[in-house]
Order: C-alpha cells, then sequence, then structure tokens
C-alpha cells in the first residue's frame, strides 16, 4: 500500500516538475511587460477558480479591516493578492536561467544601503525581518548582486523535491545561501558571527514553539527565535521589504533599524521584541494591503485559552 502510494506520489512529483519545465521554456523570450500581462491574467483566473483560498482572503481582511474597508474594497484586494502571487511566481520563473533580468523588475537603488551599511560596521550580522509582501524572491536575488554582505534566507524545504532543486537554484542564483528550518541554529549564529545577513519572514503561522502577540488586534502565533537570538548576540534587526509599482516593478527598501531595549526582563523582553516585528509588518500592510498573501491562514493556531474555538 505504501508503495504504491510512494509511487503515485513520484509521479505526481515529476508530473508538476515537468509542466514547470515547460512553463519556463514558454516564458524565456517573452518580454518584462508580457509577463506583467500574464501575471495579471493568471491572478484573475486564480480568482475565479480558488474559492477556498477566496475565503479564507476575506476572513483575514475582516479581522484586519474589519467595516472600515467595504466588501468591495475587500474583494479588490483579495483580486490584487492573487495577480502578485501570480506575478511574482512568473518572474521569478522568468529569471531563473537569466538571473540579469533582475535589473529589469527593480527600480533604481533600494533605499535605505546606507542605513544598512552602518548596521554592518557594528561586526554582529543583520537580521533581516522581512514577509511575503511583493516579490520577496526577487528581492533576495538583487541583494545578492548588490555584494554588500551575503544573505541566508530561512526557509522551508518544498515537499516535491524537483520542484525544491529549482527552488534551491532561483534562492542561490545571485551568490545567496539558504538555511532550512529544521536545520541547526548554530548555522545561523555562524552567519552572524561572519557579519553576514539572516532573513525571517515572521508573517506566518508559527504551529509550534511561537509566541502569541497582537497582529491586526488578534493573537497571532508568531516566531519567537529572530528575538531571542538577537537578544542573545546584539545582532541588529533591520526590515527588508520589496514594494510593488504599478508596472510590474518594485522598489526596495532596507531599514529604519528597529529599536529594542532590554529591560531586565528576558521573557517580557522577547514578547515586546517579537510583539515590534509583528507591528512592523502590519503598519507595511496597513499602509498597502494588496501585496501581501492574504490567502494564508495566519490566525489559524489559538491560544490555550481559547482552545476549540476555530477562525477558519
Amino acid at each position: 500500500m505504501n508503495k504504491t502510494i510512494n509511487i503515485s506520489t513520484n509521479i505526481r512529483y515529476i508530473f508538476e516538475y515537468g509542466l514547470v519545465l515547460i512553463v519556463i521554456f514558454l516564458l524565456e523570450n517573452l518580454s518584462a511587460k508580457t509577463i506583467y500581462r500574464l501575471g495579471c491574467l493568471l491572478g484573475n483566473l486564480a480568482y475565479i477558480l480558488a474559492t477556498k483560498r477566496k475565503r479564507i482572503a476575506l476572513v483575514n481582511l475582516n479581522i484586519a479591516f474589519g467595516d472600515r474597508n467595504s466588501k468591495k474594497k475587500k474583494k479588490q484586494t483579495i483580486k490584487n493578492s492573487f495577480t502578485q502571487v501570480a506575478l511574482s511566481l512568473l518572474q521569478s520563473l522568468w529569471v531563473l536561467n537569466h538571473p540579469d533580468r533582475v535589473n529589469q523588475l527593480i527600480e533604481g537603488e533600494p533605499m535605505g544601503l546606507d542605513i544598512l551599511k552602518k548596521c554592518l560596521e557594528r561586526g554582529k550580522g543583520i537580521f533581516f525581518l522581512t514577509a511575503h509582501y511583493g516579490n520577496w524572491e526577487i528581492m533576495g536575488i538583487d541583494h545578492g548582486y548588490r555584494k554588500v554582505c551575503k544573505l541566508h534566507s530561512i526557509i522551508r524545504r518544498l515537499d516535491n523535491p524537483y520542484l525544491n532543486k529549482v527552488a534551491m537554484k532561483l534562492r542561490t542564483v545571485s551568490g545567496n545561501k539558504v538555511l532550512c528550518r529544521e536545520e541547526s541554529l548554530l548555522k545561523v549564529v555562524r552567519a552572524i558571527k561572519n557579519n553576514e545577513a539572516v532573513a525571517v519572514m515572521m508573517d506566518q503561522n508559527t504551529a509550534k514553539g511561537g509566541l502569541f502577540v497582537d497582529f491586526f488586534g488578534i493573537k497571532a502565533a508568531t516566531a519567537q527565535s529572530l528575538a531571542r537570538l538577537s537578544y542573545r548576540t546584539g545582532t541588529p534587526i533591520l526590515p527588508f521589504f520589496c514594494y510593488p509599482t504599478t508596472k510590474g516593478t518594485y522598489r526596495v527598501e532596507y531599514g529604519p533599524e528597529l529599536t529594542l531595549k532590554k529591560t531586565g526582563h528576558k521573557q517580557n523582553d522577547i514578547i515586546d521584541w517579537t510583539q515590534s516585528c509583528e507591528s512592523f509588518i502590519e503598519k507595511t500592510i496597513r499602509e498597502n494591503p494588496d501585496p501581501w498573501t492574504w490567502a494564508h491562514r495566519r490566525w489559524k493556531t489559538r491560544p490555550h485559552e481559547e482552545q476549540g474555538s476555530k477562525i477558519y
């Protein structure tokens, strides 16, 4: 039985991989503008077909904005969010074999490079606070080509091993490194001791080991590793975000550095620092909700006192 399941699963993985290779081939000679148009079309199609994810996104928007945003505006935000995800996927596949194309997608020099360099002068590395916002893959590739400091991204391996190799190629094409979540924290510590950067995405549900902090006014299970390591090592936390334009391109911004203080009460400080990280992400999303991945079940895990209650 298990052997049959494994064979069928592997066939599915190979089929998915084959589809991705076909898409990469079809995108090969297209222009950035054409990729943008295709991303919009694919996003519209996803909006029509992905009914379950639409429901999740609407629940999230109701949590985040309540009655402050109309139902019409929320629907448009969901549609734009789906479009951004689709566009990010196509753009990432488009640059896979031609990484220099990233220059066509980034508008000018990133803001905050001076802040980044000043943080590096302390010799304690940097923790990049970021989220699934805009095109984070293209942002990472661009950072690698800046040659300011090496970037290590903490990622989850894809279930499909063939597609995982594609993702690894994309994420390391400009000299960056990846750290899988199940790997030892010693590798993270080693990276910051080498005065390198470690990027941590803190906008997704943390099923195990997370802290519950406020996110749009409701407790959300959030990774605490960034705050704990920064507390222990003195490594600065610097937001690193990618802001879409109306042309399918992006503006990248480093900073401002989060100002975090130690009070002598470690656990309370860890909670406060984690809250500060989430508050920055929330502020970014509030200012422009469309580029965030609203279809993720951000509030899935509930605190102990809410056991038995469900949001989704």
